[in-house]
């Protein structure tokens, strides 16, 4: 999908919204070690909170395409998502996937991003119109964005 400058730029102005919120109101999770499902959640009911998601759906951990597995070239077994905004059954209107990652975990980043590179990727099957990996770190958070194609460029009169 591919999404204009001020799609892009609304939905990272959200995200930095939604994060900043998380970070006033449930610091104690980001604080506690191991509550990447809980920052999860908490950032899917903001999001739902502020954006108008008529005909898409919020998703966490979701990872079906249809009824088949979502499967990534280089996931060929599957692949299940933190984040998902799109429309389910069917890959017209990928929107917005993202990948959390708490400062607790060790683990390398590089699945992340293999994971939100093919889901971006425009030739791809799933043509996410953006991704994001979500860094909470103990006192902030980082965004790496993700896309596959130069924005459309919006023309307001």
């Amino acid at each position: 999908m591919i999404l204009s400058q001020n799609q892009i730029d609304n939905l990272i102005e959200t995200v930095n919204s939604i994060l900043e919120r998380i970070y006033e109101e449930d610091a104690s999770l980001v604080q506690k070690r191991g509550m990447e499902r809980s920052l999860s959640f908490r950032f899917g009911l903001y999001f739902h909170e502020l954006v108008n998601s008529e005909g898409l759906h919020i998703d966490l951990e979701y990872n079906k395409n249809g009824d088949e597995p979502k499967r990534i070239p280089q996931r060929p077994h599957g692949v299940v998502p933190d984040f998902l905004f799109h429309s389910r059954g069917n890959n017209e209107q990928n929107t917005l996937v993202i990948e959390f990652k708490g400062w607790w975990n060790n683990d390398s980043r590089e699945n992340d991003v293999i994971k939100l590179t093919d889901f971006v990727h425009q030739e791809g099957e799933y043509k996410y119109g953006l991704g994001i990996l979500i860094e909470f770190n103990r006192d902030n958070f980082t965004l790496e964005t993700f896309l596959d194609y130069e924005p459309e460029n919006n023309i307001t009169r």
